[in-house]
């Protein structure tokens, strides 16, 4: 009886554990920075992001309207966001997306 109670207590003991380490491993941080702000942006505003050295500006294509983003040294892809379809495309080469996709 002894060597049951102690087997169930050490099996309980490592699922704990294995639960406390696998939380540990998935758990999500927020990002390292200052509190969200929620801007609107109307067409030809652009928005500077500093810490990815990015710009992106509200143009219209047609009748859809898209946020455009690319850095502005040395781009390498190019982003534009639709309201329902994101494409990513490198430089120069805007009619074969290198990925695309949905918000």
């Amino acid at each position: 009886m002894r060597a049951r109670t102690v087997l169930v207590v050490t099996l309980l003991a490592g699922a704990c554990t294995a639960g406390a380490i696998g939380a540990a491993l998935i758990r999500t941080n927020t990002a390292d920075a200052s509190a969200a702000h929620r801007y609107t942006l109307r067409l030809g505003d652009k928005v500077t992001i500093p810490a990815i050295r990015q710009v992106c500006s509200v143009e219209a294509e047609g009748r859809a309207v898209n946020l455009f983003c690319d850095r502005q040294r040395r781009p390498r892809h190019q982003v534009t966001i639709f309201r329902d379809q994101i494409v990513v495309w490198k430089v120069g080469n805007p009619d074969r997306p290198a990925w695309s996709g949905k918000p």
